[in-house]
């Protein structure tokens, strides 16, 4: 009868431990794969220097008014809308570069 009872309590000892190990791999591979996606969507991601920003600044500024001449409001608020993406773009090239210059400090946007 004892036996009967450690044989059934080391059965289920050993189904319990199998199944967290289960759960904790299936976990494991889930973030494995949700790190592999952030790492080919930021590898893909449109990083461009602040030269290259200013350029293609310059470059939509000239086509606005070349071709919205006669409209000066809308012209503005286009070119509202370029300085906004300009400053975007390269706020997250200087984000993304800031850990190689200060990698001893945190991120501390909280």
């Amino acid at each position: 009868m004892y036996i009967a009872i450690i044989v059934v309590l080391i059965g289920l000892l050993i189904y319990g431990l199998t199944e967290k190990r289960d759960k904790k791999r299936d976990k494991l591979d889930t973030d494995l794969a949700e790190n592999m996606v952030q790492k080919e969507e930021d590898a893909n991601a449109d990083i461009v220097s602040y030269g290259q920003v200013q350029e293609r600044k310059g470059q939509l500024n000239e086509l606005i008014d070349a071709n919205l001449g006669e409209h000066p409001e809308q012209s503005a608020q286009l070119k509202d809308i370029i300085e906004d993406w300009a400053n975007l773009k390269i706020e997250s090239f200087e984000n993304r570069r800031s850990w190689v210059r200060s990698p001893g400090q945190k991120k501390t946007d909280d």
